[in-house]
Protein backbone atom coordinates (compact mmCIF):
# COMPACT_ATOMS: atom_id res chain seq x y z
CA UNK A 1 0.00 0.00 0.00
CA UNK A 2 2.88 2.43 0.28
CA UNK A 3 6.18 2.63 -0.54
CA UNK A 4 8.70 4.78 1.49
CA UNK A 5 11.68 6.14 -0.18
CA UNK A 6 14.86 7.03 1.63
CA UNK A 7 17.97 8.67 0.45
CA UNK A 8 20.38 7.37 2.74
CA UNK A 9 24.17 8.05 3.88
CA UNK A 10 24.01 6.88 7.69
CA UNK A 11 23.53 3.42 8.31
CA UNK A 12 23.17 3.64 11.77
CA UNK A 13 20.27 6.03 10.87
CA UNK A 14 19.18 4.25 7.96
CA UNK A 15 18.65 0.81 11.04
CA UNK A 16 17.19 3.12 13.51
CA UNK A 17 14.29 3.82 11.17
CA UNK A 18 13.94 0.22 9.14
CA UNK A 19 12.97 -0.81 12.55
CA UNK A 20 10.67 2.16 13.66
CA UNK A 21 8.90 1.82 10.09
CA UNK A 22 8.09 -2.21 11.34
CA UNK A 23 7.25 -1.20 14.87
CA UNK A 24 4.66 1.60 13.75
CA UNK A 25 3.42 1.77 10.10
CA UNK A 26 0.14 -0.34 10.55
CA UNK A 27 0.29 -1.47 6.81
CA UNK A 28 1.68 -3.01 4.06
CA UNK A 29 5.09 -1.43 2.64
CA UNK A 30 8.07 -1.25 1.11
CA UNK A 31 10.91 0.35 2.13
CA UNK A 32 13.20 1.48 -1.06
CA UNK A 33 16.35 2.58 0.27
CA UNK A 34 19.14 4.52 -2.24
CA UNK A 35 22.69 4.64 -1.31
CA UNK A 36 23.55 7.89 -1.22
CA UNK A 37 26.73 8.99 0.23
CA UNK A 38 26.88 12.39 -1.87
CA UNK A 39 27.06 10.59 -5.26
CA UNK A 40 23.96 12.01 -6.07
CA UNK A 41 21.60 15.14 -4.91
CA UNK A 42 18.48 13.72 -3.59
CA UNK A 43 16.15 14.68 -6.23
CA UNK A 44 17.79 12.11 -7.79
CA UNK A 45 17.76 9.65 -5.44
CA UNK A 46 14.03 9.98 -4.77
CA UNK A 47 13.31 9.60 -8.55
CA UNK A 48 15.38 7.01 -8.97
CA UNK A 49 13.80 5.23 -5.91
CA UNK A 50 10.09 5.96 -7.26
CA UNK A 51 10.76 4.32 -10.61
CA UNK A 52 11.24 1.24 -8.40
CA UNK A 53 8.12 1.68 -6.27
CA UNK A 54 5.50 -1.41 -6.44
CA UNK A 55 2.38 1.08 -4.48
CA UNK A 56 0.55 3.76 -5.58
CA UNK A 57 1.16 6.05 -2.59
CA UNK A 58 4.40 7.17 -1.95
CA UNK A 59 6.57 8.86 1.57
CA UNK A 60 9.54 10.78 0.42
CA UNK A 61 11.39 10.47 4.20
CA UNK A 62 14.25 11.96 5.61
CA UNK A 63 16.47 8.98 7.68
CA UNK A 64 16.87 11.11 10.65
CA UNK A 65 13.51 10.38 12.27
CA UNK A 66 11.59 8.96 14.58
CA UNK A 67 7.41 7.94 14.18
CA UNK A 68 5.85 8.35 17.41
CA UNK A 69 2.37 7.52 16.42
CA UNK A 70 0.96 4.23 16.21
CA UNK A 71 -0.51 3.13 12.98
CA UNK A 72 0.39 5.90 10.93
CA UNK A 73 0.08 4.43 7.57
CA UNK A 74 -3.62 3.82 8.04
CA UNK A 75 -3.78 7.79 8.81
CA UNK A 76 -1.53 8.51 5.77
CA UNK A 77 -3.72 6.41 3.26
CA UNK A 78 -6.75 7.94 4.63
CA UNK A 79 -5.46 11.44 3.81
CA UNK A 80 -3.93 10.65 0.39
CA UNK A 81 -7.54 9.43 -0.45
CA UNK A 82 -9.37 12.77 -0.04
CA UNK A 83 -10.28 14.76 -2.91
CA UNK A 84 -7.33 16.89 -4.63
CA UNK A 85 -5.16 15.63 -1.96
CA UNK A 86 -1.66 16.63 -3.29
CA UNK A 87 1.51 16.32 -0.86
CA UNK A 88 0.60 15.64 3.01
CA UNK A 89 3.61 16.91 5.11
CA UNK A 90 3.98 17.48 8.45
CA UNK A 91 6.10 20.87 8.22
CA UNK A 92 4.93 23.87 5.59
CA UNK A 93 3.50 27.17 4.89
CA UNK A 94 0.54 29.00 3.43
CA UNK A 95 2.88 31.84 1.84
CA UNK A 96 5.04 31.67 -0.46
CA UNK A 97 6.79 35.53 -0.79
CA UNK A 98 8.16 36.52 -4.41
CA UNK A 99 12.03 36.57 -3.13
CA UNK A 100 13.68 33.32 -2.65
CA UNK A 101 12.58 31.86 0.61
CA UNK A 102 12.90 30.36 3.76
CA UNK A 103 9.62 28.80 4.38
CA UNK A 104 9.71 29.02 7.69
CA UNK A 105 10.87 32.54 8.03
CA UNK A 106 6.45 33.54 8.21
CA UNK A 107 5.75 32.38 11.60
CA UNK A 108 2.38 33.66 11.59
CA UNK A 109 2.10 31.57 8.23
CA UNK A 110 4.08 28.32 9.29
CA UNK A 111 2.26 25.37 10.01
CA UNK A 112 3.95 21.96 12.13
CA UNK A 113 3.29 19.14 14.14
CA UNK A 114 6.49 17.86 14.99
CA UNK A 115 9.41 17.15 17.68
CA UNK A 116 12.59 19.14 16.80
CA UNK A 117 15.86 17.68 18.50
CA UNK A 118 20.01 18.80 17.87
CA UNK A 119 22.61 16.67 19.21
CA UNK A 120 20.19 14.94 21.52
CA UNK A 121 18.42 18.02 23.18
CA UNK A 122 15.01 18.80 22.78
CA UNK A 123 14.64 22.29 20.64
CA UNK A 124 10.71 22.31 20.25
CA UNK A 125 7.88 20.00 20.52
CA UNK A 126 4.97 21.10 17.91
CA UNK A 127 1.50 20.02 17.77
CA UNK A 128 -1.45 21.20 15.82
CA UNK A 129 -5.12 20.77 16.79
CA UNK A 130 -6.26 19.97 13.13
CA UNK A 131 -5.02 19.69 9.58
CA UNK A 132 -3.79 22.89 7.42
CA UNK A 133 -4.08 23.62 4.11
CA UNK A 134 -0.76 25.01 2.95
CA UNK A 135 1.31 25.76 -0.44
CA UNK A 136 4.62 24.76 0.64
CA UNK A 137 5.80 21.61 2.21
CA UNK A 138 9.33 20.66 4.26
CA UNK A 139 11.45 17.51 2.59
CA UNK A 140 11.50 15.88 5.79
CA UNK A 141 8.58 13.84 4.97
CA UNK A 142 6.57 14.76 2.08
CA UNK A 143 3.64 11.68 0.61
CA UNK A 144 1.65 11.67 -2.44
CA UNK A 145 0.44 9.65 -5.25
CA UNK A 146 1.78 8.01 -7.81
CA UNK A 147 -0.62 10.00 -10.03
CA UNK A 148 0.40 13.78 -8.77
CA UNK A 149 4.18 12.50 -8.76
CA UNK A 150 3.94 11.52 -12.37
CA UNK A 151 3.18 15.54 -12.84
CA UNK A 152 5.99 17.03 -11.41
CA UNK A 153 8.41 14.42 -10.30
CA UNK A 154 11.94 16.25 -8.48
CA UNK A 155 13.58 18.50 -10.25
CA UNK A 156 16.86 17.15 -11.55
CA UNK A 157 17.66 20.60 -12.97
CA UNK A 158 18.69 21.06 -9.74
CA UNK A 159 21.47 20.23 -7.53
CA UNK A 160 22.70 19.15 -3.61
CA UNK A 161 20.29 19.02 -0.83
CA UNK A 162 18.23 22.11 -1.24
CA UNK A 163 15.77 24.02 -2.29
CA UNK A 164 14.09 20.11 -3.94
CA UNK A 165 10.82 20.25 -1.87
CA UNK A 166 10.13 23.81 -2.51
CA UNK A 167 10.26 23.44 -5.91
CA UNK A 168 8.18 20.72 -6.16
CA UNK A 169 5.90 21.26 -3.26
CA UNK A 170 5.15 24.51 -5.09
CA UNK A 171 4.36 23.17 -8.37
CA UNK A 172 1.98 20.77 -6.75
CA UNK A 173 -0.28 23.16 -5.52
CA UNK A 174 -0.55 24.78 -8.35
CA UNK A 175 -3.18 22.04 -9.06
CA UNK A 176 -3.85 19.88 -5.67
CA UNK A 177 -4.10 20.79 -2.48
CA UNK A 178 -1.09 20.10 -0.18
CA UNK A 179 -1.97 19.63 3.40
CA UNK A 180 -0.28 19.81 7.05
CA UNK A 181 -1.39 16.86 9.17
CA UNK A 182 -2.20 16.78 12.77
CA UNK A 183 -2.47 13.18 12.96
CA UNK A 184 1.16 11.74 12.41
CA UNK A 185 4.20 12.84 14.92
CA UNK A 186 7.71 11.96 13.71
CA UNK A 187 10.84 13.53 15.90
CA UNK A 188 13.41 15.17 13.73
CA UNK A 189 16.91 14.82 14.61
CA UNK A 190 18.86 17.25 12.99
CA UNK A 191 18.09 20.86 12.87
CA UNK A 192 18.73 22.31 9.26
CA UNK A 193 18.51 26.03 10.08
CA UNK A 194 21.98 25.29 11.85
CA UNK A 195 23.46 24.47 8.70
CA UNK A 196 22.47 27.59 6.11
CA UNK A 197 25.05 28.94 4.33
CA UNK A 198 25.63 30.53 1.07
CA UNK A 199 25.41 27.58 -0.46
CA UNK A 200 21.77 27.36 0.78
CA UNK A 201 21.08 30.41 -0.58
CA UNK A 202 22.50 30.30 -4.07
CA UNK A 203 19.97 26.71 -4.08
CA UNK A 204 17.10 29.16 -3.54
CA UNK A 205 17.86 31.90 -6.01
CA UNK A 206 18.55 29.09 -8.71
CA UNK A 207 15.26 27.29 -7.39
CA UNK A 208 12.78 30.41 -7.45
CA UNK A 209 13.23 30.13 -12.20
CA UNK A 210 11.58 27.20 -11.91
CA UNK A 211 8.28 28.11 -10.19
CA UNK A 212 5.25 30.55 -10.15
CA UNK A 213 2.97 31.70 -6.83
CA UNK A 214 0.42 30.24 -7.27
CA UNK A 215 -2.24 32.62 -8.80
CA UNK A 216 -4.91 31.66 -5.59
CA UNK A 217 -2.62 33.31 -3.35
CA UNK A 218 -3.30 37.03 -2.44
CA UNK A 219 -0.70 39.36 -2.38
CA UNK A 220 -0.22 40.82 1.23
CA UNK A 221 2.62 43.21 1.20
CA UNK A 222 3.23 43.67 4.37
CA UNK A 223 4.39 39.98 4.19
CA UNK A 224 6.74 40.71 0.99
CA UNK A 225 8.26 43.43 2.51
CA UNK A 226 9.29 41.63 5.14
CA UNK A 227 10.44 38.58 2.97
CA UNK A 228 12.43 41.37 0.81
CA UNK A 229 14.29 42.75 3.82
CA UNK A 230 14.84 38.94 5.28
CA UNK A 231 16.40 37.81 1.64
CA UNK A 232 18.62 41.22 1.58
CA UNK A 233 19.98 40.08 5.22
CA UNK A 234 20.76 36.39 3.71
CA UNK A 235 22.79 38.34 0.95
CA UNK A 236 24.53 39.89 3.40
CA UNK A 237 24.94 37.58 5.86
CA UNK A 238 26.72 34.72 3.34
CA UNK A 239 28.98 37.66 1.89
CA UNK A 240 27.41 37.92 -1.47
CA UNK A 241 29.54 39.97 -3.83
CA UNK A 242 28.29 43.60 -3.83
CA UNK A 243 27.05 43.59 -7.56
CA UNK A 244 25.22 40.15 -7.08
CA UNK A 245 23.20 41.93 -4.20
CA UNK A 246 22.27 45.20 -6.42
CA UNK A 247 21.30 43.14 -9.14
CA UNK A 248 18.74 40.87 -7.13
CA UNK A 249 17.49 43.15 -5.09
CA UNK A 250 16.21 45.03 -8.15
CA UNK A 251 15.07 41.98 -9.29
CA UNK A 252 12.70 41.23 -6.62
CA UNK A 253 11.99 44.84 -6.03
CA UNK A 254 8.22 44.69 -7.81
CA UNK A 255 5.70 47.11 -6.84
CA UNK A 256 3.08 45.34 -7.33
CA UNK A 257 4.48 43.17 -4.43
CA UNK A 258 6.00 45.03 -2.39
CA UNK A 259 3.54 48.57 -2.83
CA UNK A 260 5.30 52.05 -2.39
CA UNK A 261 6.26 51.92 0.96
CA UNK A 262 7.98 48.53 0.25
CA UNK A 263 9.70 50.33 -2.71
CA UNK A 264 11.20 53.39 -1.20
CA UNK A 265 12.80 51.13 1.47
CA UNK A 266 14.02 48.60 -0.94
CA UNK A 267 15.35 51.58 -2.57
CA UNK A 268 17.11 52.93 -0.23
CA UNK A 269 18.96 49.53 0.79
CA UNK A 270 20.40 49.53 -3.21
CA UNK A 271 21.77 53.21 -3.00
CA UNK A 272 23.11 52.21 0.09
CA UNK A 273 24.62 49.24 -1.49
CA UNK A 274 25.45 51.28 -4.53
CA UNK A 275 27.02 54.05 -2.12
CA UNK A 276 28.86 51.85 0.21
Amino acid sequence: MLSIIVSSYQPALFTALEKNIAETCGIPYELIKIDNPNLMGIFEAYNKGASAAIYDNLLFLHEDVEFRTKNWGIVLIESLKQKNAGIIGVLGSDYVPNVPFAWWDLYENNFSHYTQYEHGKLIGDYNLLEDKKVTVIDGVFMATTITVFEKFKFNEHLSGYHAYDIEFSINVAHYYQNMVTSKIKIAHFSYAVQTLDKDWMDKMIFCRQFYTVPNTQLVIKKKELYSFLKFFAYLKEFDFPKKNIIFLLLKYSKFSKIGLRGLITSYKIILKEILS
